[in-house]
């Protein structure tokens, strides 16, 4: 079984701004394999066949990835960092900032929204110590964030759907994850690079860079992983 790798959270950065919220994310539509393109599959994995419970798996996906490839233009570090920089403001900045984050459409990323939601809402029922909670939470936030690479934010969904082929290959029950490490990275690439090919997804760049494709499937895609 082969493991994560490094997972980069940074996007692109605009001219900084506090993200407006965003529209609700567009629900993932199982993407239709077909029986050729299931042969081709099963083949790459040293499959007889490919089992349906896999073929399902494959399929979501693939939709997942087609629902969020695009990211989003205004969740950036730089976004996210002006976001919680209105908390250091007094009066209805202060408060607005709170309001944004307790929001489920806030506009953050996904990492820094699940950290500061449950106790932004804290402060907005007024809880014991949650103002101090929250900024506590915010200067550490805005420190991790600060230190993020910056990459487009289409870049993190296809680093975010690599992993998600590592773990789909992991469990596949495949001959190809026996041999060695650097043998069963080899197969890895190949069923991802089958699976690009079933769903449209352009791969030049990691035909010409196999080692950019290795450090994209170690993309760690465990809870709190999520793309932004």
């Amino acid at each position: 079984m082969i493991g994560p790798g490094r997972n980069f959270k940074e996007y692109q950065m605009p001219r900084p701004y506090p993200p407006i919220a965003v529209l609700p994310t567009p629900t993932p539509k199982p993407f239709p394999i077909g029986d050729r393109e299931k042969a081709d599959i099963a083949r790459v994995l040293g499959l007889d066949s490919l089992p349906p419970e896999l073929c399902k798996t494959i399929s979501h996906a693939i939709g997942c990835y087609q629902a969020t490839k695009d990211g989003s233009k205004d969740t950036t570090v730089a976004n996210t960092l002006a976001a919680l920089g209105e908390l250091t403001k007094p009066g209805r900045a202060y408060k607005k900032a709170v309001q944004r984050l307790a929001d489920e459409r806030s506009g953050v990323d996904y990492t820094t929204h699940e950290m500061m939601r449950p106790l932004a809402t804290a402060v907005l029922k007024d809880e014991p110590g949650s103002r101090e909670a929250l900024a506590q939470a915010v200067t550490k936030r805005m420190e991790e964030l600060r230190a993020h690479k910056r990459v487009a934010p289409p870049t993190e969904s296809l680093r975010f759907f690599c992993g998600v082929l590592r773990l789909i290959f992991n469990q596949s029950g495949s001959p190809a994850l026996r041999g060695s490490l650097d043998e069963s990275w080899q197969r890895c690439r190949k069923f991802a690079m089958e699976v690009f090919t079933v769903a449209g997804i352009d791969h030049a760049d990691f035909d010409a860079h196999p080692e950019r494709l290795t450090e994209y499937l170690g993309t760690d895609v465990s809870v709190g992983s999520r793309p932004g």
